[in-house]
């Protein structure tokens, strides 16, 4: 797009014009147009936190000298290989300019960089069309607890979701979902009387 301009979130001054436009165009975006999870104190948190952060994993768009769009990345030091991305967010009025798939190529690049092999994120079943299309695919995590065993989450699976890992330690199971949908966790739910359940979307880099 003319004039669009992908830069890192290096400074306060700049961390609070990318909160101000988070923060300013957040009631008008639909969940095409952002991906969310965490609370908008805890975006700012993370935002700080992350200038002390050599790494430099978030950016934001700019076009005509105002932040259009925003991604945020987070690496936790117990998993330095890999991402979680908290926030990919563009402004509502430049809905398919390919804003959000300029961010996240930018903030891939930045992850090989820095030894990151796997981006994770949070999506709704409506936003998932956007990372399906840039290469990431859907899981379903359902994690028990004592006396439940991951024996217990298995012989739930009437659908017969692939299993790809499990951690018996955690009590997690980690399932190939076809698409976000709740239909898979129905029969979770009811065998499994104190679970645990998340969709994440990733991607190998």
């Amino acid at each position: 797009m003319k004039g669009l301009k992908i830069k890192p979130i290096r400074n306060i001054i700049e961390v609070r014009e990318t909160f101000d436009f988070f923060k300013g165009s957040f009631l008008h975006m639909t969940e095409t147009e952002a991906s969310v999870f965490l609370p908008m104190h805890e975006i700012y948190q993370t935002m700080v936190d992350n200038l002390e952060n050599k790494k430099k994993i978030q950016y934001y768009a700019m076009m005509d000298e105002k932040v259009v769009g925003c991604v945020i990345g987070m690496v936790d030091a117990a998993a330095p290989n890999e991402m979680f991305l908290p926030v990919i967010a563009v402004d509502y009025r430049l809905r398919d300019a390919g804003i959000a798939t300029k961010l996240l190529e930018t903030i891939i690049k930045r992850a090989k960089a820095i030894k990151v092999s796997r981006l994770k994120v949070r999506s709704s079943a409506s936003s998932s069309g956007f990372f399906k299309r840039n290469g990431f695919n859907i899981y379903l995590y359902i994690t028990c607890y004592a006396p439940l065993t991951i024996e217990d989450i298995k012989k739930a699976n009437q659908n017969g979701l692939a299993v790809v890992a499990e951690d018996a330690e955690e009590g997690v199971v980690k399932f190939i979902a076809p698409k976000i949908d709740e239909k898979y966790l129905l029969p979770f739910k009811r065998k499994l009387k104190d679970m645990e359940s998340d969709f994440m979307m990733e991607k190998r880099i």
